[in-house]
């Protein structure tokens, strides 16, 4: 199986990186403080799920000011044949 597909399971394999991604599907993008305000987690925690999506190539981020924001990479997941909202959705 393809590498690249293999860490996107991986890192899909977390209940929290899935809800995650189900506070983006249909969202441009969102910041970190954002994202934070809907999970009990610690800042540091949450970001380590984000940089694990990130590694992933699940998502994509930016840096404006002191925020972070993040949005899905679609077009990467498009390229692997990867249906991101169907496999979100379905695991719910």
């Amino acid at each position: 199986m393809n590498r690249q597909v293999v860490s996107v399971f991986k890192a899909l394999s977390d209940e929290t990186r899935i809800g995650i991604i189900r506070h983006l599907l249909g969202k441009k993008e969102l910041s970190c403080q954002e994202l934070l305000n809907n999970f009990s987690l610690s800042q540091p925690t949450l970001s380590h799920h984000f940089n694990k999506l990130i590694d992933a190539n699940i998502l994509n981020a930016r840096k404006e000011g002191v925020s972070h924001i993040y949005s899905i990479n679609y077009q990467y997941l498009k390229e692997l044949g990867i249906d991101i909202q169907k496999i979100v959705t379905q695991s719910a």
